[in-house]
């Protein structure tokens, strides 16, 4: 009688001849040879102890390696088919597509956009906060623009500093806030919010095109932003696709991301002195 462990280690033996000879023809009774068994008896413990034939277990294999070579060199389709022990790159074509749920061609062309995404991720530069904490409620003065954030941004400033020039309203005392409701890569150009704000000084109404809101505080994130408002899309990428996934906290989705602005003197004459802190709200 075999002991079960004995089969196991003898199975052992037969996975590492398959990977070894992965590129060239694989007959059964060599592996039964490998194994020590009479091909009958052996096809039946392969099933038994990789829960697949033989002959799927080294298909499989073969495709797998095909689909790294597909993923991670320029090897020509129809050498990798040979290689993966097909007579011809159609039937190898059927079979990768019937494993992988797309033909090779278009497998290699959808990771090669998906190594380059990465690379481009991987290359951003690290960011992290200058520091977490509670904000409180801001009672706010607006005004909403429609649109892609670089021109309903600017409507929106022009209007609100008519509102301030018409109030009077001493430049030096407020604080300007922006609140961008919607995530460009999700909603379409012109369904994206853009509110100007600032605090509402004490005693000033509404009017025209102004109106109030109150932007809820909570646990946020505080990121500084240098120098030109055209550069903010690549800060917010650093912070949503290199600091988020790496630290330990979760974005809250029901409170927007909010900017604050400081010397926005020098907007038209020296970008590189804007200084804008971005708060990331979290749980």
């Amino acid at each position: 009688m075999h002991h079960p462990e004995d089969y196991v280690k003898r199975i052992l033996k037969v996975l590492v001849y398959i990977e070894d000879h992965i590129e060239e023809e694989i007959l059964l009774d060599d592996l039964a040879k490998v194994a020590c068994h009479s091909p009958y008896h052996f096809h039946r413990i392969f099933h038994m102890v990789v829960g697949e034939t033989v002959y799927k277990y080294v298909r499989r294999l073969r495709l797998d390696k095909a689909a790294m070579k597909l993923r991670y060199t320029d090897q020509p389709i129809t050498e990798i088919a040979l290689d993966s022990n097909y007579d011809t790159p159609s039937a190898f074509t059927r079979a990768f597509k019937q494993a992988f749920g797309s033909i090779p061609r278009n497998y290699r062309t959808l990771y090669k956009e998906v190594n380059a995404m990465t690379r481009k991720i991987s290359d951003l530069p690290k960011i992290s906060p200058d520091k977490i904490e509670e904000t409180e409620d801001l009672d706010l003065l607006f005004i909403r623009r429609r649109g892609k954030y670089t021109e309903s941004a600017t409507q929106a400033w022009e209007e609100l500093h008519a509102f301030i020039n018409q109030n009077h309203l001493d430049k030096s005392k407020l604080r300007y806030f922006g609140v961008a409701h919607d995530d460009p890569t999700v909603t379409s150009e012109d369904k994206l919010r853009y509110d100007a704000c600032i605090v509402a000084p004490k005693g000033i109404q509404p009017k025209g095109e102004a109106s109030k809101q109150v932007l809820k505080g909570g646990k946020c994130a505080i990121f500084t932003h240098n120098g030109s408002y055209e550069k903010l899309v690549e800060t917010f990428d650093r912070i949503f696709l290199k600091w988020l996934p790496d630290s330990q906290e979760s974005y809250d989705e029901t409170r927007p991301c909010f900017e604050e602005y400081f010397n926005t003197q020098f907007v038209k004459t020296d970008p590189t002195k804007l200084v804008t802190k971005i708060y990331i709200p979290i749980m």
